[in-house]
């Protein structure tokens, strides 16, 4: 019996050609696709990459302008410290002082390096006690003072400063002589007079005056023979 159905129905070969070509058109859609994606993938990891080195060029560039500002911000302090400098040594002056250490006699070889010696009590206990050699007297001595001097046109007011710092980093100061230097000593003083004076506000223009009114002081005081520290070693002023 002839069944209309399945002869309208059943596949001929143009059917079986068309979904051929629907298949074979899926597959290249889907390899289109899959291949666009790679390469947007490609050029989406190598835009990452330029980026990323992007930023890298970028804090590299700050960084070298952060040294290359800090460069001339350096440079520009030592063309300054070393005008100042220059400038500074027109008003420079050396004044001395009197200053003052204890020096002992001749160390023996019966006590510690402290100058004790070790005293047995009746008791039998033994303590620390002073050996005969850790006798010891104030010696006078001069002490340089490199100054810089500013005053007005009437010297009626002058400050004097003292530079600290390491060479090339140097800075001024306001010194301690400013206030205390009430006495300047030029070989037109009496020793006598300048005794009577509290010693830290005298100064003398010469190393040799300041020495011997040193000399002066340490001959009333009898120091001969104290010429050592406290270590022993002997010590030349």
């Amino acid at each position: 019996m002839w069944n209309w159905e399945d002869e309208c129905f059943e596949p001929n070969e143009f059917d079986e050609k068309i979904e051929e070509l629907k298949d074979e058109l899926r597959d290249s859609v889907k390899k289109e696709i899959k291949d666009e994606i790679e390469k947007l993938r490609k050029e989406n990891k190598k835009l990452q990459g330029i980026k990323k080195n992007f930023e890298s060029v970028k804090k590299d560039f700050e960084r070298k302008k952060d040294e290359c500002d800090r460069a001339i911000q350096a440079a520009e302090y030592k063309a300054k410290q070393a005008r100042l400098k220059e400038l500074m040594e027109h008003y420079k002056v050396i004044l001395w002082s009197v200053d003052r250490d204890y020096k002992y006699k001749k160390k023996c070889d019966k006590c510690d390096k402290y100058r004790k010696i070790l005293v047995t009590l009746p008791s039998g206990r033994t303590v620390d006690d002073e050996c005969g050699c850790r006798a010891c007297k104030l010696v006078y001595h001069p002490r340089e003072n490199v100054l810089y001097e500013l005053a007005e046109r009437n010297r009626k007011v002058k400050a004097w400063y003292k530079k600290k710092g390491d060479e090339g980093e140097e800075y001024y100061v306001a010194d301690a002589c400013s206030e205390y230097a009430k006495v300047i000593v030029d070989h037109n003083k009496d020793f006598k007079k300048i005794e009577g004076e509290e010693l830290r506000k005298v100064f003398f223009t010469t190393k040799e005056e300041c020495q011997e009114f040193c000399d002066y002081i340490n001959k009333r005081n009898e120091i001969e023979g104290y010429d050592y520290d406290l270590d022993g070693h002997r010590l030349e002023w």
